[in-house]
């Protein structure tokens, strides 16, 4: 059975045991925007493995068990090498809807290419939803200035100017992509994070590379082996620089985007934030293991 995300964003947790943070994000109103941690709370995630990833509005999910308010699903368009089906992990069924009638995979589809974009639904309802960056919905029709799209919430409207169309010619992709990235400097790393409200590593340049129709794989591992590998002095803004432990020998487990002049932007790691950093003289210059090109 198939269901759709019905909140701005929900985690994917490892397990359904209960846990102080699981009850904090329970208890705010996180259905129409983006939760709220605390600097600790979301250190947390980390330290104590809580979640593996994070699904965006209208995400759609393949449902494998319920036990008590927790849905196990697996995630198709997060591709996993250890799970062929998709990234698997527990959501809260509070947070995902039945699929709307209306809706196919076959339809045309927009990426949010802004920070933090609306869904408005009628006049006379005046229900707005907030979306990520990288929240894909299917689209029913279009006029000058909006998209038409299936939500679980019903049919919606997206401004034009706050999404991508997929599947058309994007100009300037690199440009495009690191414009994106730069509007989140300074936000706050959030450990399994894919949305506006705090990326990881991997989540930041996996949305991100959502906004041109490009799907990653979720991990920096798996990302490591996609697109076309090029020498780091042929490196090109927009690429994807991969790094590992062993001097780049070991486990890949960092990736920024490449900024040109010997800069990459990057959710750097937990506790820090989204920031520039120059490889040269650095431990990323000696532990660089990979150049990624998907555009």
């Amino acid at each position: 059975m198939k269901k759709m995300v019905n909140a701005s964003s929900t985690f994917l947790w490892t397990t359904p045991e209960p846990h102080e943070v699981k009850e904090l994000l329970i208890k705010q109103e996180r259905k129409e925007t983006f939760y709220h941690l605390t600097d600790e709370a979301a250190l947390t995630l980390y330290e104590d493995r809580l979640v593996d990833s994070e699904l965006l509005y209208g995400e759609i999910v393949e449902v494998l068990a319920n036990e008590g308010s927790y849905t196990q699903v697996v995630v198709p368009d997060q591709k996993n090498s250890e799970e062929p089906k998709g990234y698997p992990g527990w959501v809260f069924s509070d947070d995902l809807s039945n699929l709307p009638e209306n809706w196919t995979a076959a339809l045309d589809k927009i990426a949010i290419k802004k920070a933090i974009a609306e869904v408005t639904f009628s006049s006379e309802s005046q229900k707005k939803q907030c979306v990520s960056i990288g929240t894909i919905l299917s689209v029913v029709g279009s006029d000058e200035a909006t998209y038409q799209v299936i939500t679980p919430n019903g049919t919606g409207t997206v401004i034009k100017e706050s999404a991508q169309l997929l599947g058309t010619v994007i100009e300037e992709p690199a440009e495009q992509i690191i414009a994106r990235a730069k509007n989140f400097l300074n936000l706050r790393y959030v450990w399994a994070g894919t949305s506006a409200a705090g990326f990881d590593c991997s989540g930041f340049v996996y949305s991100l590379y959502r906004t041109l129709g490009i799907w990653l794989s979720r991990d920096a591992e798996d990302q490591a082996s996609e697109g076309m590998e090029v020498a780091y002095r042929d490196a090109q803004p927009g690429d994807l620089l991969f790094f590992a432990y062993e001097a780049g020998k070991g486990r890949v487990h960092h990736v920024g985007l490449y900024l040109g002049k010997d800069q990459m932007i990057h959710s750097q790691t937990p506790g820090s934030k989204v920031l520039t950093t120059t490889l040269s003289g650095t431990n990323y210059e000696t532990e660089l293991c990979t150049v990624r090109r998907l555009i």
